[in-house]
């Protein structure tokens, strides 16, 4: 197929923002440092300094500053995020860590510059519509039978090297309530969390901070560390959900940094 054919195929469909927005005092998670942003070079004061040293004089830029964890927001997570006694997919992490990041890690753990481009089928599974709600209760651990009843219902089968992507609509509360989406969450279950793992799915995505209920780290031990297996969280999915796409393309490009364990990332899916 041409580069012309696929753009056109493309341009008809429905191109869905998954991330959430980014800015001082967003909710994150409270073992983590504050999300910053601020402005260090101001137009006026730029413009002067340029002005005096003869350097296009009139012209000036304005520079931001970033300071945050990979954790904040919408983020992609490795399985070297997390660790069993040190171990992750058994295999202690411990002489790999530096300050500088994880370094030489062996097969099959990497690090960031190691992920590529990921362009995955995406499979919806949409709980609160299952169960006939708008979001689900507050602190409900979602079940292998709410999986498998929305896929049912969705008329879905989810494949190997798939995204999974779960909703909970709890992602309404990420710009409007701090405590709710911090403390009030409806996650995975343990069982649940094995469920999705049996599906061999690539990527595993929620709308939540933190996967699991009640265990708020059990189900990322199940997903990440055990099996392997690429997550991303505190994604919206309320509108792909509204349009009954159940099943879509998402594209996921992680920050390449070397060493890493996690990254910022704005991903889309399209249907």
């Amino acid at each position: 197929m041409s580069g012309q054919a696929l753009f056109d195929i493309l341009s008809k469909a429905k191109v869905y923002d998954l991330g959430q927005a980014y800015w001082p005092a967003m909710p994150v998670h409270p073992f983590d440092p504050p999300f910053q942003f601020f402005l260090y070079r101001y137009h006026e004061y730029v413009r002067k300094s340029f002005d005096e040293m003869g350097i296009e004089p009139g012209f000036s830029d304005a520079i931001s500053l970033l300071v945050t964890s990979m954790h904040a927001g919408t983020h992609f997570d490795l399985p070297i995020h997390m660790s069993q006694n040190n171990k992750v997919m058994g295999i202690d992490v411990t002489p790999y860590q530096r300050d500088t990041g994880f370094t030489k890690l062996p097969e099959p753990l990497h690090s960031l510059e190691k992920v590529p481009p990921l362009l995955l089928r995406a499979v919806l599974l949409d709980i609160p519509a299952y169960k006939g709600l708008d979001i689900l209760p507050e602190r409900y651990a979602i079940t292998p039978e709410d999986l498998e009843g929305a896929a049912s219902r969705q008329g879905v089968l989810i494949q190997e090297g798939d995204c999974i992507l779960v909703r909970t609509g709890y992602a309404r509360f990420f710009e409007t309530d701090r405590d709710a989406y911090l403390n009030k969450w409806a996650g995975l279950s343990d069982a649940a969390a094995h469920w999705i793992v049996a599906r061999k799915p690539k990527l595993v995505g929620t709308d939540n901070l933190s996967l699991g209920v009640p265990a708020p780290f059990a189900s990322h031990r199940i997903i990440l560390v055990e099996a392997g297996i690429y997550v991303m969280k505190s994604l919206t999915l309320e509108t792909l959900a509204a349009d009954k796409h159940y099943t879509s393309t998402v594209v996921v490009l992680p920050l390449k940094i070397k060493g890493g364990e996690a990254s910022l990332v704005r991903p889309i899916a399209i249907a």
